[in-house]
């Protein structure tokens, strides 16, 4: 049943993962001003998500009928919780992308927000490859763990510079909360994946 369990976080973690490289291309075709690519990448996030939440109801589902100790049973649903809000939090990301891809803002905003897809990108990345190794010796899944951190701290590094450009803005009072809104949800991305990075930390001596 463990077995199972795992085998259905691992692929749970690797659609969300793809879901993130979704976003990231949706934010470079953004860059680029080309709608179509946009458009075509927002969709494909939309179905990774959406088949992200069926196997996270699969992990419950096992989860409900496993015979794991609940320390163990509540550490993988909570890591699958987290792993999902992830995908959750890129889909709402993508389409913002949408309703502000007309917006006019300079290109090096543009290219800031791009830098933070990607590196949730490289983030969630790094907890596909920690929830794979889930039952292997701890040392990786602290690597992994700290390089989570390292990069979640750069994000909101970059996410304050994004802020303080965007002071000087000049668009209209819609379009200010849509963007901020942006801002505030591919940052939310990697604060997701570092939840469940510190699931797995949290929990080392119990798996």
């Amino acid at each position: 049943m463990r077995d199972k369990v795992h085998s259905l976080l691992i692929a749970h973690s690797q659609k969300v993962h793809l879901a993130v490289h979704a976003l990231k291309s949706a934010t470079e075709a953004w860059q680029q001003g080309d709608r179509e690519a946009l458009a075509h990448h927002v969709q494909v996030l939309s179905d990774l998500e959406k088949e992200a939440d069926t196997l996270r109801r699969s992990v419950t589902r096992e989860l409900t009928h496993s015979d794991l100790e609940h320390p163990q049973s509540e550490l993988f649903r909570r890591l699958v919780h987290y792993t999902d809000d992830v995908a959750d939090t890129a889909k709402r990301a993508g389409r913002f992308l949408l309703i502000i891809q007309d917006l006019l803002l300079p290109p090096d905003i543009k290219a800031d927000l791009v830098k933070m897809a990607s590196l949730s990108q490289a983030a969630m990345a790094d907890l596909a490859e920690a929830i794979h190794c889930l039952r292997e010796p701890p040392e990786r899944r602290i690597e992994y763990a700290a390089r989570i951190s390292e990069v979640e701290e750069t994000i909101d590094d970059i996410e304050f510079e994004v802020q303080r450009k965007a002071t000087q803005l000049q668009v209209d009072t819609w379009s200010t909360i849509i963007f901020w809104r942006l801002v505030l949800t591919t940052s939310r991305i990697t604060d997701s994946i570092e939840d469940a990075a510190d699931e797995l930390l949290s929990y080392e001596d119990r798996l």
